[in-house]
Parts: C-alpha cells; structure tokens; sequence
C-alpha cells in the first residue's frame, strides 16, 4: 500500500497528516480559532443536547483567571466562550493524568460565575433585588486522555442535585466529561455513539492517514479538515514538529527511566527471589508503561511498541 505523502518522516520521528491535538497547544490553536468555530458549535451541540447553540464567540482576552488568594495558582483555560444567550462554555483539553480533577474542575467554574458578577456590580445600574445573581449558565466541558472510572463508558453529565430525591438544586452549573481513556478499541463503527467517535477521533487524530469511514458526520469532516497539517502556517508547520520531536525526546526519557528503575527493582529483588524473577519484574514494569502510553497518552498500539521494545500481543490487554 502506497504511504500518504503527507506523512512526513524527520530523525525517526513521524509526522502524521493531521495535528496531534491532545497538546493543550494545539487544542488551542485549532479549536479555539475563528474560522473553526462551527467545529466547536458542533461538537458542543452533540455533547449539551440540552443547549440550542447557535454562535459562539472566544473569550480570548481572558484566558488567565487570577486566583484571589494569596500565593494561590492561577487558573489558565485553553478555550473559553459564550454563546449568543450569555451561557458560557470552559472547554479543557487534559492530555496527562491530573491529580484532583474534579477539584479542579470545580475551581474552574467558579471563575465565569464571578465575572458574571463583578460585571454586574460594576453596571451603572445595578439589577432589581429578585434578579441579583441571575447569571448565565456555566458548563465545564473536559476532554480526559485516561480513566476516571472503570469500564468502557465515556461521557459523563454531572449537575448540582439533592443526594435521596435526585431534585435539581440549580441548571446554572454542568459540568461534561468524556474519558476518552476508556474508548479503548483501535477502530471505529459507524453505529456508535458520538462520545465515542469523538474519543477515537480526538486520540488517534496526530496518527491516522485520513478520516476513517466509520466517522460519517459532517462535523468530523470539518475537525479533519481543521487538523490538516498543511493548512497551518510554515512558519507553524515548523513549531508543530519541533513540539513533536521534543515530546518524543522526553517520552524516550520517561520510558528509559522507567525501564532502569524497573530493572533496578526487579534486580534489587532478584538477588534475593532469583535473577528470573527480578528481570520479569522489569518487564511488567515496560509492559504498565507501554498499556500507560496507549490508554492515557493517546499513542498508537505501533508507538508503544516502537518505544518500549514490546511486541503488542506482550502489553495489550485481552
């Protein structure tokens, strides 16, 4: 089979057709760009049904949030904005695992809650008492490259409700998570749900040669079409693989330090249990990093490979 000649090869590296977009960077770039906002109204509409989303337009002024409190992290979103009702979408890309997400996640929605607010109290006329803090809604969108929960679903939908009856306290927050880590399978049907075509589409994107058949909607021919390498700039084309090859350099790092200390464990134990059982402790070691890389990093069954020296039927999962 003849190579797509938009894959480029640099030092070992490969260059795929599209951007890889589980890089906060480039989710950035690519959906939170102008001319690709019908991709973002799209994708929001499928995954907030509830929402009759008709135009958006970028916060792209505000993206740092200051924390109020002293010495406290500031918050940094990667696309923000607000649709021709007022309501406003926090759309995250977070490609590593995150240490307290929902915390944070949590933390993040506070901020278009203020602003709503201050902006309020800062009018020449300030609401009618029965309206003070009628502020628009506020949805957290999160796209996660690993697993949260056990099993293979998805999208989560979480609002504020009362624990025994189930009542809504409020619409005026949501968050919507998909774990795209739990989308697991290296193809895509035709007949499953958006979630999940979504999830393939959003991880494999940087390694795929063109749109697979099973992504028949017209909202993935644009993200395709959005993705294309060469429709960036030369001088972003540049960027884009030197990002590349750095990710790569560091990802060789990671692994060959794991590798070490799983031989280093596995040698430790070794001296005591018996060498073969020290150096098939440093094999699980490379076989959790290798299953690590293709669940939550978003690499291809081939990459993980490549990088740990394991055939694939050693790490993938039956």
């Amino acid at each position: 089979m003849l190579e797509d000649p938009r894959v480029r090869h640099i030092s070992g590296i490969t260059i795929g057709r599209y951007v890889d977009i589980l890089y906060d960077k480039w989710f950035k770039k690519i959906l939170g760009a102008e001319g690709n906002k019908d991709v973002l109204i799209a994708i929001l509409r499928e995954l907030i049904p509830e929402r009759e989303i008709v135009d958006i337009r970028y916060d792209k002024k505000n993206r740092r949030k200051v924390n109020p409190f002293v010495d406290g992290h500031d918050a940094y979103f990667d696309v923000e904005c607000v649709d021709s009702s007022g309501v406003r979408f926090v759309v995250e890309m977070q490609k590593s695992e995150q240490v307290n997400f929902a915390e944070r996640a949590l933390f993040y929605s506070t901020f278009p809650i203020q602003e709503q607010v201050e902006a309020e109290n800062k009018g020449k006329r300030r609401r009618a008492h029965d309206k003070q803090f009628d502020y628009q809604p506020v949805y957290v969108v999160s796209f996660l490259n690993f697993s949260i929960h056990e099993g293979e679903k998805v999208i989560y939908r979480y609002g504020l409700r009362e624990q025994d009856s189930g009542e809504s306290m409020t619409d005026r927050l949501k968050f919507i998570i998909l774990e795209m880590g739990n989308y697991r399978r290296e193809y895509i049907n035709a007949s499953d749900s958006f979630a999940e075509k979504l999830s393939f589409a959003l991880t494999h994107m940087g390694t795929l040669a063109g749109r697979p058949p099973g992504l028949i909607e017209e909202v993935f021919s644009r993200l395709f079409e959005a993705c294309e390498l060469e429709r960036l700039t030369a001088g972003e084309q540049t960027e884009y693989k030197e990002d590349t090859m750095t990710t790569k350099k560091d990802w060789e790092n990671i692994l060959y330090t794991a590798e070490i200390r799983g031989e280093k464990k596995g040698m430790e134990r070794g001296m005591k249990k018996g060498m073969e059982k020290g150096m098939e402790k440093g094999r699980q070691a490379l076989i959790l990093t290798a299953r690590r890389l293709v669940n939550q990093m978003g690499l291809s069954v081939e990459q993980a490979s490549e990088a740990t020296g394991l055939s694939p039927t050693e790490f993938l999962e039956n």
